[in-house]
């Protein structure tokens, strides 16, 4: 779970990216929590075994 000072720091950048509105202080900490909480799921979730790729020939330009 991200800690408060995470969640006021995300929002605080996009509040600032977002040209810094006034009046949005609780948009913006409930969408820098949802980020947030996003992302520690994501990192926490086991990856899926890589599987090689095949390499397909892309069919040449016939010379004229």
């Amino acid at each position: 779970m991200p800690t408060e000072e995470q969640i006021k720091q995300m929002a605080h950048n996009l509040w600032e990216q977002e040209g810094r509105p006034a009046g949005r202080d609780v948009e913006h900490y409930l969408a820098a929590k949802q980020i947030l909480e996003e992302q520690e799921a994501g990192q926490k979730r086991p990856k899926a075994p890589r599987t090689p790729k095949t390499r397909t020939r892309s069919p040449r330009a016939k010379k004229q």
